[in-house]
């Protein structure tokens, strides 16, 4: 059964603030990584393999729990946050779990494939509030 994660996304609304919109995320939908301003993106984080201990192996069919451990269970990674350079790329979503903020608070967590068995993105909830990435459901 697939996992799906309802968030709550802000949008922004004429001058009288702001309107909710109810979205259901699922494993294998699309993420676009908008636009920003500034050098990296702030709920984001990128998690690129260095070194690989076996062999590469075709992430495409990979989810939940056996793509979070044959992507972070073996090899090196450099980790930070996610660089400019990677806005207007996708990501295909392959983990969905609960986790924990800096403040100790309760999120929700997007594990998103960039590149197939070499980089993934780490997504915050708070990315889809500032608007950071934007949802492309699966046709």
């Amino acid at each position: 059964m697939r996992k799906t994660l309802f968030l709550i996304l802000i949008l922004a609304c004429i001058s009288q603030g702001f309107a909710q919109e109810e979205v259901q995320l699922q494993l294998d939908d699309t993420l676009y990584f908008a636009p920003i301003e500034a050098d990296n993106y702030i709920y984001i984080d990128y998690y690129k393999k260095t070194r690989f201990e076996k062999e590469r192996i075709d992430m495409d069919t990979c989810y939940n729990l056996i793509f979070y451990s044959r992507f972070f269970g073996d090899g090196d990674f450099d980790v930070s946050r996610m660089p400019k350079r990677l806005a207007n790329s996708y990501g295909i979503i392959k983990y969905i779990m609960a986790g924990q903020d800096a403040e100790g608070n309760n999120v929700n967590i997007i594990i998103a494939m960039i590149e197939n068995g070499v980089s993934a993105a780490y997504i915050m909830e708070d990315a889809f509030i500032h608007e950071e990435v934007l949802y492309a459901p699966k046709q």
